[in-house]
């Protein structure tokens, strides 16, 4: 039968962070995103399955700090979709304290995405094009790249989010500039809500990078980190982002 995923792209997937324990955070809204990815694709959709492998591999890193897991969905069939299947990835997780305090840089991606395509909105296999702007900005010395759209709008990095810092106020670019909801990007908006702090999701032309003071991205693997410098715009450090770095570990530790 036909892998589909290979031959298409046609495949979902979410990635965790293992957490010591080991735990898995924010299990419902990963799964709830891959969940409205087969929605919208029409792709069969299992939760109890996809719980299943998650937690059947979880099992099997006991005694590990922490760890990378991905959930893979693959389809298969000739014409159309027969059977799907779930199956699980488990990588080392990555020291990031020297760039959780330091900060990283970012490149500009050297094409644009479209705001109006589906697929930027869930975590597909169609995922060459991210592959292809992270390679290249690991290879001219950046640790990530951020997009911008046809309207020359900053979406976000090719494995990240993207903030802004502006006085006391956060602005990130809002989904329909077309990107990934991010779920440390949502938990992070929350958490400045919260606190009450001004937060917009507004959004952010590519010529007003140095129109902001400071910058931080998210990733669920590595979750917060302090941006230092996008392209030639360097950015100061702020008291915000080790705040917001801080309630995040809390929030992470209650759960």
């Amino acid at each position: 039968m036909k892998n589909r995923t290979l031959a298409f792209g046609e495949g979902l997937f979410e990635t965790f962070r293992v957490y010591e324990g080991p735990k898995l955070c924010f299990v419902e809204e990963h799964l709830g995103r891959m969940a409205a990815g087969c929605r919208f694709f029409d792709i069969p959709f299992s939760r109890d399955e996809a719980e299943k492998h998650l937690f059947s591999s979880l099992r099997e890193i006991t005694g590990h700090k922490g760890a990378r897991l991905r959930l893979n969905l693959t389809t298969y069939g000739a014409n159309a979709i027969e059977r799907v299947a779930f199956s699980t990835e488990t990588l080392p997780l990555p020291d990031m304290g020297k760039e959780k305090k330091g900060g990283v840089k970012i490149g500009l991606a050297p094409f644009r995405k479209f705001s109006g395509s589906p697929v930027v909105r869930f975590k597909t296999t169609s995922y060459i094009e991210n592959i292809l702007v992270f390679r290249q900005a690991r290879r001219l010395g950046f640790f990530d790249a951020v997009f911008a759209n046809e309207r020359k709008e900053i979406t976000e990095g090719s494995i990240s989010n993207i903030f802004f810092l502006k006085k006391d106020k956060i602005i990130t670019p809002p989904v329909d500039a077309g990107l990934l909801p991010g779920i440390t990007r949502n938990k992070v908006i929350e958490l400045a809500c919260s606190f009450g702090i001004s937060t917009e999701e507004i959004p952010v032309p590519l010529d007003a990078l140095d129109r902001f003071e400071s910058a931080f991205v998210t990733n669920s693997v590595w979750e917060i980190l302090p941006v230092k410098r996008i392209d030639r715009v360097i950015y100061q450090s702020s008291g915000m982002v080790p705040f917001i770095q801080k309630e995040y570990e809390k929030l992470i530790k209650g759960i």
